[in-house]
């Protein structure tokens, strides 16, 4: 089965900086470890991606696509195509107004004009800030290996709300004649204060009906009452 825009795919990939060997990214437990990343905590294994939506480099969906399961490939992707060529003009000298009080800094990342940069120098009232991608300028060695194409509806389902809202949820499909095939997701309470769920789960709803050709969407949401806890 090859694979093509749309179909959502498991890859095992680790991505490195060209030149220095920095890590940037993996699925491999063992790999970051090597490289002394804390990895507590953090979830390994394949990574879900669908492709023709821009959820990794557009030179590994190229490579990607018309490829089988186990295939793989070792790619190098030039700056430009990857975090952007560095700009010496994205280098600015601000008010150190602007920069929270806890992060004046040199070396501080922080936010100014709703973008992420980093602290250079800071003299009297004024900072020197770099609003380049912190890997602006770095070639890319991407190595993947394709480990699964989900196929199955309601494994489509569960991959499609994880890569969207970054949640597992359980899902059921169930078919009769007078509604179609109705997809329900049991949410869950703690997502009451998960912005991006709030904000794209109408979104996911509508991609969901889309993928998994269902007819409908349909989202439980339990709230229980809080009972206080008195203390002794």
């Amino acid at each position: 089965m090859d694979i093509g825009d749309g179909d959502i795919v498991e890859i095992e990939f680790t991505a490195r900086t060209k030149q220095g060997g920095v890590l940037i990214d993996t699925t491999k437990e063992k790999v970051a470890e090597e490289k002394e990343v804390d990895t507590e905590g953090q979830k390994w294994g394949p990574r879900k991606i669908v492709i023709g939506e821009n959820h990794t480099f557009k030179a590994v969906e190229n490579s990607i696509r018309d490829r089988e399961v186990g295939d793989g490939e070792t790619i190098h992707i030039p700056a430009v195509d990857a975090f952007g060529e560095y700009d010496s003009e994205l280098v600015k000298t601000v008010s150190i107004d602007k920069i929270p009080k806890d992060e004046q800094y040199p070396g501080a990342r922080t936010t100014i004009e709703n973008q992420q940069v980093q602290i250079e120098t800071i003299v009297g009232g004024r900072a020197r800030v770099n609003f380049n991608h912190p890997l602006a300028g770095e070639d890319i060695e991407y190595e993947y290996t394709i480990e699964k194409i989900i196929g199955d509806p309601i494994e489509k389902a569960k991959a499609l709300i994880e890569v969207y809202a970054g949640v597992e949820l359980e899902v059921q499909i169930e078919e009769n004649k007078e509604d179609g095939k109705t997809l329900f997701i049991e949410s869950d309470p703690m997502l009451s204060f998960n912005q991006n769920w709030l904000f794209t789960k109408n979104q996911i709803a509508n991609v969901l009906i889309e993928k998994t050709e269902v007819d409908r969407v349909i989202i439980k949401e339990i709230f229980e009452k809080i009972v206080a806890v008195e203390e002794e």
